[in-house]
């Protein structure tokens, strides 16, 4: 009996000794050993009976043998206590998700906006992520926005602040309770859109002279737009207009001129035949009663040189210019030998002196802001001397026609840049600006290069050039300021990179004082130059004869100017030309120079001939070599909306939307007075009328 109640209790003990390991093995499995303490202790259960036995572990008779502590059962919660469920609840946590970035995403309302507009753009986050996320925007581009890490910005764009296009780029960063953050982008652009007469003001500047169909087209576009649209356009060369006479075997000076007229008045680059009339009056040639008189050819090359590098770099155009054979029979370097004793033949200096006065440096130091720098006493700084004229002057020898048999044997070639023969360049010692200095016995071609980069890289080139431009195209007496900002630019397009005159062109374009943004100058604006007065009214009327030809003899007789026909170097007006009236103040009047008494007169009869004798539709039979101006549209304007109508157009047409009430009134009263007469005599002489007025003159 004893012995079978010992195997009895011997079996018991072994049962449930073998129930207990298998639980600490199961929690052991369970939890890793890294991250628990009672798991190492359960091992160490596992290898000692002694411990697994203990009554605080598992279930000594106090703890576990009690029925209110449920008894034998409490075994299963010894098991709690040894942290077998604790390690299940472990592994309940271990499976719960990690967490996670803030889910966002952002609105704009509107990838364009135009100025005036309110702008609103926001980070979109769940409602537990908004009351416990913090959030930063960061402005990678566009005008600064003051942003108080809300959730919504709103702000209204200021349409006087600039004209240029703004491109906005913001990154929003929510970052919520954990650390963890998410990032979206949101991108977009105001468009500065022209009005009617905005367009028009800008278009006064940056053509020959607007049609009333170009303002139209370009209003509701921004000035940027339209900007780089021209700057893209197909160049309208001018050499391929060049047309003999009939049954001529050669052209003649009046069919460049005629080739002038047609791009002038027909093409759609306007923009680039606006800069390189600009530039042919700062590289000034001249086939005025100069030899250059029979090489029409060659002069309509040069202005189409000018025209292809209207938008390209400074430098380039520099060395165009000077290897030009037009420039180089004007200014006399074409042929230029080097020193010569025994035939007593020195460099010529011609060339050398004005690449430095007029074509890129000047007289005098300049600030960046176009104003003479002054020495301790004062006293202007001196550019250059002697010393760099005869330098100069020695780079410029060797140069003759392009593909010459031989130095003495030319081959008259106009319309090709020239090529060197260095037997008869200078290989004595060069001194240039700042001291620089080209060595014995460098060639032609290195020599010019040397040369010219020396002259391109001169602290004056950027203020002088920038003025002269904007003088030519905006305003006679721009603002210290404006000439630095647009400096800034020819010095630096943005991108490193020096003389880009497409950058320099639109920076005077789209200055703030071109646009009218600033406190406006009581001295702003220029005189209009009467060959460009007269542009206008032909593109506008669509002037043309019957065989297409625009034979104009005696330009500078009749306006006091023609394309490429200045009377010197120094252009048809000197850019600082002071009228006595003006001669007590610092204002400039350049284009005053030609407005002398004969001048004035020829231009005032001009204009009647061609406003008032010349509409085709009063003649009822045309010349055919004649032209005449076409005023169909204008005459059913008349009789279908009335004389208010008309002053509302030619408003905008001629004024720019800026024709006074005096000026209006005026118009009223001529119109009176021809009353009784058919419609296109009141159209002609109203338009007459405006040709002659102070405020179409003036260009603002």
């Amino acid at each position: 009996m004893l012995k079978k109640n010992t195997l009895i209790f011997f079996f018991a003990v072994m049962l449930s000794g073998c129930g207990g390991g298998s639980s600490e093995s199961a929690n052991t499995q369970s939890v890793p050993e890294s991250n628990s303490s009672d798991a190492s202790g359960n091992d160490s259960a596992n290898n000692s009976n002694d411990d697994s036995g203990s009554s605080d572990d598992s279930g000594s008779s106090d703890d576990s043998g009690s029925s209110d502590d449920s008894g034998s059962s409490d075994d299963s919660g010894s098991s709690d206590d040894s942290g077998s469920n604790d390690n299940s609840g472990s592994n309940d946590d271990s499976a719960e998700e990690e967490p996670s970035p803030p889910d966002i995403s952002t609105s704009v309302s509107s990838d364009t906006y135009q100025a005036g507009e309110k702008v609103s753009f926001s980070v979109n986050l769940s409602e537990q992520d908004a009351k416990t996320s913090t959030i930063e925007w960061q402005q990678l581009s566009g005008p600064t926005i003051e942003i108080t890490n809300d959730l919504t910005v709103e702000f209204s764009i200021d349409e006087n602040v600039s004209a240029l296009d703004e491109h906005y780029h913001f990154i929003v960063t929510v970052t919520n309770e954990a650390g963890l953050s998410s990032q979206e982008e949101i991108k977009f652009s105001v468009i500065k859109a022209m009005s009617e007469q905005k367009s028009a003001r800008l278009l006064h500047q940056a053509t020959l002279g607007p049609t009333y169909d170009e303002i139209q087209t370009a209003t509701g576009k921004s000035y940027e737009q339209w900007l780089d649209e021209q700057i893209q356009l197909p160049i309208t060369y001018h050499s391929p207009l060049v047309e003999n006479y009939p049954d001529r075997d050669e052209p003649s000076q009046i069919n460049r001129i005629d080739a002038w007229w047609k791009a002038s008045l027909n093409a759609n680059d306007q923009l680039r035949q606006r800069v390189a009339f600009a530039l042919s009056e700062i590289f000034v040639v001249s086939d005025l009663n100069t030899s250059l008189s029979g090489e029409p050819e060659g002069m309509a090359a040069y202005y189409d040189l000018l025209l292809e590098h209207a938008f390209a770099n400074y430098r380039d155009l520099l060395e165009l210019v000077t290897l030009s054979p037009i420039m180089g029979v004007y200014l006399s370097h074409l042929g230029n030998e080097k020193a010569d004793v025994e035939r007593n033949i020195r460099p010529d200096e011609n060339y050398a002196r004005e690449v430095m006065q007029l074509f890129t440096i000047g007289l005098n130091e300049l600030n960046l802001n176009g104003t003479n720098k002054l020495d301790e006493n004062d006293e202007v700084i001196a550019t250059y001397g002697q010393q760099e004229i005869e330098g100069f002057a020695r780079v410029f020898t060797g140069w003759t026609f392009a593909y010459s048999a031989r130095w003495n044997r030319p081959s008259r070639n106009y319309t090709l840049p020239m090529h060197a023969f260095d037997d008869y360049h200078s290989t004595a010692e060069k001194v240039l600006l700042n001291g620089e200095v080209i060595p014995e016995n460098t060639n032609a071609e290195q020599s010019l290069a040397i040369a010219l980069d020396n002259l391109f890289n001169h602290d004056n080139v950027a203020p002088f050039i920038s003025k002269q431009l904007i003088q030519r195209l905006i305003t006679s007496n721009p603002s210290p300021g404006y000439v630095e900002r647009v400096a800034a630019v020819f010095n630096d397009n943005g991108d490193g990179i020096r003389g880009d005159l497409a950058a320099t062109v639109k920076a005077i374009y789209l200055d703030n004082e071109a646009r009218g943004l600033e406190t406006p100058l009581a001295h702003f604006g220029k005189i209009k130059e009467p060959l460009l007065k007269a542009v206008q009214f032909w593109r506008v009327y669509n002037t043309k004869s019957l065989t297409n030809r625009y034979f104009t003899w005696n330009l500078p007789t009749t306006y006091g100017q023609g394309p490429l026909q200045s009377p010197s170097v120094f252009n048809f007006f000197r850019p600082d030309f002071q009228p006595g009236e003006l001669v007590d103040t610092e204002l400039l009047a350049p284009e005053l120079q030609i407005a002398n008494d004969a001048a004035l007169i020829g231009i005032v009869n001009t204009h009647y001939a061609d406003l008032v004798w010349r509409v085709a539709e009063k003649h009822d039979e045309l010349n055919e070599n004649s032209l005449y101006l076409y005023m169909q549209d204008d005459h059913e304007l008349i009789n279908m909306n009335g004389l208010s109508a008309v002053l509302d157009k030619y408003d905008i047409l001629f004024f720019a939307g800026n024709m006074s009430e005096e000026m209006r009134q005026a118009l009223i009263d001529m119109d009176e007075f021809f009353a009784t007469r058919d419609s296109y005599q009141r159209i002609s002489n109203l338009v007459y009328l405006i040709s002659i007025s102070p405020e179409f003159t003036l260009q603002q």
